[in-house]
Protein backbone atom coordinates (compact mmCIF):
# COMPACT_ATOMS: atom_id res chain seq x y z
CA UNK A 1 0.00 0.00 0.00
CA UNK A 2 1.29 3.48 -0.87
CA UNK A 3 0.46 6.90 0.51
CA UNK A 4 -0.63 9.86 -1.60
CA UNK A 5 2.99 11.04 -1.87
CA UNK A 6 4.11 7.73 -3.33
CA UNK A 7 6.02 6.63 -0.21
CA UNK A 8 5.09 3.05 0.74
CA UNK A 9 3.06 2.97 3.95
CA UNK A 10 4.32 0.70 6.75
CA UNK A 11 2.30 -2.47 7.24
CA UNK A 12 -0.36 -2.26 9.93
CA UNK A 13 0.30 -4.09 13.18
CA UNK A 14 -1.43 -4.60 16.52
CA UNK A 15 0.02 -5.38 19.91
CA UNK A 16 -0.06 -4.92 23.66
CA UNK A 17 1.62 -2.73 26.26
CA UNK A 18 2.21 -4.29 29.66
CA UNK A 19 4.28 -3.97 32.81
CA UNK A 20 3.35 -7.51 33.92
CA UNK A 21 4.61 -9.98 31.29
CA UNK A 22 3.51 -13.27 32.83
CA UNK A 23 4.55 -16.56 31.21
CA UNK A 24 0.93 -17.31 30.34
CA UNK A 25 0.48 -13.96 28.62
CA UNK A 26 3.68 -14.45 26.62
CA UNK A 27 2.62 -17.94 25.55
CA UNK A 28 -0.76 -16.61 24.42
CA UNK A 29 0.88 -13.79 22.45
CA UNK A 30 3.11 -16.24 20.62
CA UNK A 31 0.22 -18.64 19.97
CA UNK A 32 -2.01 -15.88 18.61
CA UNK A 33 0.87 -14.39 16.58
CA UNK A 34 0.28 -10.90 17.93
CA UNK A 35 2.59 -8.49 16.11
CA UNK A 36 4.39 -6.83 19.01
CA UNK A 37 4.67 -6.41 22.75
CA UNK A 38 5.81 -3.17 24.39
CA UNK A 39 7.23 -3.66 27.87
CA UNK A 40 6.60 -0.61 30.03
CA UNK A 41 9.68 -0.16 32.23
CA UNK A 42 9.08 3.54 32.84
CA UNK A 43 8.06 4.13 36.47
CA UNK A 44 6.80 0.53 36.84
CA UNK A 45 9.69 -1.40 38.38
CA UNK A 46 9.99 -3.74 35.40
CA UNK A 47 13.64 -4.75 35.39
CA UNK A 48 16.32 -5.39 32.80
CA UNK A 49 16.36 -9.04 33.88
CA UNK A 50 12.60 -9.37 33.33
CA UNK A 51 12.96 -7.78 29.90
CA UNK A 52 15.68 -10.27 29.00
CA UNK A 53 13.48 -13.15 30.13
CA UNK A 54 10.66 -11.94 27.86
CA UNK A 55 13.02 -11.76 24.89
CA UNK A 56 14.15 -15.33 25.57
CA UNK A 57 10.62 -16.67 25.93
CA UNK A 58 9.45 -15.05 22.70
CA UNK A 59 12.56 -15.93 20.68
CA UNK A 60 11.53 -17.69 17.49
CA UNK A 61 7.96 -16.36 17.64
CA UNK A 62 6.43 -13.70 15.42
CA UNK A 63 6.16 -11.25 18.33
CA UNK A 64 8.50 -8.25 18.15
CA UNK A 65 9.56 -7.10 21.64
CA UNK A 66 9.99 -3.41 22.45
CA UNK A 67 10.68 -1.71 25.77
CA UNK A 68 9.85 1.76 26.97
CA UNK A 69 12.91 2.51 29.08
CA UNK A 70 12.86 4.33 32.44
CA UNK A 71 15.19 7.15 31.35
CA UNK A 72 17.69 8.26 28.73
CA UNK A 73 20.87 7.58 30.70
CA UNK A 74 23.55 5.75 28.66
CA UNK A 75 23.89 2.89 31.15
CA UNK A 76 20.14 2.36 31.15
CA UNK A 77 19.97 2.27 27.37
CA UNK A 78 22.89 -0.14 27.03
CA UNK A 79 21.54 -2.45 29.72
CA UNK A 80 18.17 -2.78 27.99
CA UNK A 81 19.79 -3.03 24.56
CA UNK A 82 21.86 -5.97 25.84
CA UNK A 83 18.67 -7.93 26.54
CA UNK A 84 18.24 -8.38 22.78
CA UNK A 85 15.05 -6.36 22.60
CA UNK A 86 14.16 -5.33 19.05
CA UNK A 87 13.10 -1.77 19.84
CA UNK A 88 13.83 0.82 22.51
CA UNK A 89 11.14 3.47 23.01
CA UNK A 90 12.51 6.73 24.42
CA UNK A 91 10.24 8.59 26.89
CA UNK A 92 10.19 12.30 27.66
CA UNK A 93 12.30 13.25 24.64
CA UNK A 94 12.48 16.97 23.94
CA UNK A 95 15.13 17.31 21.22
CA UNK A 96 16.63 15.49 18.26
CA UNK A 97 19.98 15.65 20.07
CA UNK A 98 18.62 13.33 22.77
CA UNK A 99 17.55 10.85 20.10
CA UNK A 100 20.95 11.02 18.43
CA UNK A 101 22.77 10.43 21.74
CA UNK A 102 20.58 7.40 22.44
CA UNK A 103 21.29 6.06 18.97
CA UNK A 104 25.04 6.50 19.44
CA UNK A 105 25.22 4.72 22.80
CA UNK A 106 23.20 1.73 21.53
CA UNK A 107 25.37 1.20 18.40
CA UNK A 108 28.51 -0.87 18.50
CA UNK A 109 31.87 0.63 17.62
CA UNK A 110 32.91 2.05 15.25
CA UNK A 111 29.40 3.39 14.46
CA UNK A 112 28.67 4.15 18.09
CA UNK A 113 29.97 3.96 21.65
CA UNK A 114 28.46 0.66 22.78
CA UNK A 115 30.99 -1.94 23.98
CA UNK A 116 30.94 -5.31 22.22
CA UNK A 117 29.76 -7.22 25.25
CA UNK A 118 28.94 -10.91 25.35
CA UNK A 119 25.21 -10.72 25.87
CA UNK A 120 21.90 -12.02 24.63
CA UNK A 121 21.79 -9.16 22.10
CA UNK A 122 25.07 -10.24 20.48
CA UNK A 123 24.14 -13.94 20.39
CA UNK A 124 26.67 -14.26 23.23
CA UNK A 125 29.54 -12.69 21.35
CA UNK A 126 28.91 -14.16 17.90
CA UNK A 127 26.77 -11.52 16.15
CA UNK A 128 27.01 -7.76 16.64
CA UNK A 129 24.86 -6.82 13.65
CA UNK A 130 21.46 -6.45 15.34
CA UNK A 131 21.22 -3.25 17.41
CA UNK A 132 17.69 -2.24 18.46
CA UNK A 133 15.58 0.27 16.60
CA UNK A 134 15.33 3.57 18.48
CA UNK A 135 11.88 5.14 18.48
CA UNK A 136 10.51 8.26 20.15
CA UNK A 137 7.48 8.60 22.40
CA UNK A 138 5.97 11.96 21.52
CA UNK A 139 4.62 13.07 24.88
CA UNK A 140 6.29 16.46 25.34
CA UNK A 141 5.29 19.74 23.72
CA UNK A 142 8.84 20.26 22.48
CA UNK A 143 8.92 16.92 20.66
CA UNK A 144 5.53 17.57 19.06
CA UNK A 145 6.56 21.04 17.93
CA UNK A 146 9.77 19.61 16.41
CA UNK A 147 8.25 16.51 14.85
CA UNK A 148 9.47 17.50 11.37
CA UNK A 149 13.05 17.64 12.68
CA UNK A 150 12.71 14.15 14.13
CA UNK A 151 11.25 12.82 10.88
CA UNK A 152 14.21 14.24 8.96
CA UNK A 153 16.85 12.71 11.24
CA UNK A 154 18.74 9.79 9.65
CA UNK A 155 18.69 7.90 12.98
CA UNK A 156 14.92 8.18 13.53
CA UNK A 157 13.19 4.78 13.31
CA UNK A 158 9.59 5.67 14.11
CA UNK A 159 7.43 7.14 16.81
CA UNK A 160 4.62 6.65 19.25
CA UNK A 161 2.21 9.17 20.74
CA UNK A 162 1.52 9.23 24.49
CA UNK A 163 -1.80 11.13 24.72
CA UNK A 164 -2.14 11.13 28.52
CA UNK A 165 1.21 12.72 29.34
CA UNK A 166 0.99 14.95 26.28
CA UNK A 167 -2.37 16.28 27.48
CA UNK A 168 -0.79 17.26 30.80
CA UNK A 169 2.13 18.97 29.06
CA UNK A 170 -0.13 20.95 26.77
CA UNK A 171 -2.38 21.96 29.67
CA UNK A 172 0.58 23.38 31.58
CA UNK A 173 1.42 25.47 28.53
CA UNK A 174 -2.06 26.89 28.13
CA UNK A 175 -3.05 24.51 25.34
CA UNK A 176 -5.71 22.78 27.34
CA UNK A 177 -8.65 22.17 25.03
CA UNK A 178 -9.49 18.78 23.50
CA UNK A 179 -8.88 20.35 20.09
CA UNK A 180 -5.32 21.26 21.15
CA UNK A 181 -4.58 17.65 22.09
CA UNK A 182 -6.29 16.19 19.05
CA UNK A 183 -4.46 18.60 16.77
CA UNK A 184 -1.09 17.77 18.34
CA UNK A 185 -1.68 14.04 17.96
CA UNK A 186 -2.78 14.38 14.36
CA UNK A 187 0.21 16.60 13.56
CA UNK A 188 2.59 13.88 14.74
CA UNK A 189 0.74 11.14 12.86
CA UNK A 190 0.49 13.13 9.63
CA UNK A 191 4.11 14.28 9.68
CA UNK A 192 5.61 10.88 10.45
CA UNK A 193 3.38 8.87 8.14
CA UNK A 194 3.86 11.47 5.40
CA UNK A 195 7.62 10.94 5.66
CA UNK A 196 7.22 7.17 5.42
CA UNK A 197 7.89 6.50 9.11
CA UNK A 198 6.00 4.12 11.35
CA UNK A 199 3.82 5.76 13.99
CA UNK A 200 1.85 4.10 16.76
CA UNK A 201 -1.12 5.15 18.87
CA UNK A 202 -2.69 3.54 21.92
CA UNK A 203 -6.29 2.40 21.67
CA UNK A 204 -8.71 2.38 24.62
CA UNK A 205 -9.63 -1.21 23.72
CA UNK A 206 -9.11 -3.90 21.13
CA UNK A 207 -12.36 -2.99 19.44
CA UNK A 208 -10.95 0.50 18.72
CA UNK A 209 -8.07 -0.57 16.46
CA UNK A 210 -9.90 0.58 13.35
CA UNK A 211 -10.11 4.13 14.70
CA UNK A 212 -6.33 4.19 15.23
CA UNK A 213 -5.67 3.12 11.65
CA UNK A 214 -8.28 5.61 10.38
CA UNK A 215 -6.15 8.43 11.84
CA UNK A 216 -3.21 7.33 9.72
CA UNK A 217 -1.19 5.39 12.31
CA UNK A 218 0.14 1.98 11.33
CA UNK A 219 0.64 0.53 14.83
CA UNK A 220 -2.12 0.10 17.39
CA UNK A 221 -1.25 -0.75 20.99
CA UNK A 222 -3.64 -1.70 23.79
CA UNK A 223 -2.74 -1.55 27.50
CA UNK A 224 -3.21 -5.16 28.55
CA UNK A 225 -4.04 -4.53 32.21
CA UNK A 226 -6.69 -1.97 31.24
CA UNK A 227 -8.19 -4.33 28.67
CA UNK A 228 -8.20 -7.25 31.08
CA UNK A 229 -9.82 -5.10 33.76
CA UNK A 230 -12.55 -4.08 31.33
CA UNK A 231 -13.19 -7.70 30.34
CA UNK A 232 -13.41 -8.80 33.96
CA UNK A 233 -15.69 -5.91 34.89
CA UNK A 234 -18.03 -6.90 32.08
CA UNK A 235 -17.92 -10.50 33.20
CA UNK A 236 -18.77 -9.54 36.77
CA UNK A 237 -21.62 -7.33 35.58
CA UNK A 238 -23.19 -10.33 33.85
CA UNK A 239 -24.49 -11.61 37.19
CA UNK A 240 -27.00 -8.77 37.33
CA UNK A 241 -27.96 -8.84 33.64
Amino acid sequence: MSQDNGIPAPARSVGLITADPTPTLLALLAHAQVDFLVLDAEQTGLSVQQCGDVVQRLAGSAVDVAVRVPDLEPNTLVAFANTGVGEIVLPQVRSVEELERAYEVTRYAPEGLRPKQVSQASAFGTDYSRPPRITVLFETAEAVDRVSDFAASPVFSGGWVGPTDLAGELHRRGRATPDDLDGAIQSVVDTLSGAGHSVGLPAPGMQNAASVFARGADRCAVYWERELGSILAGFAAARSA
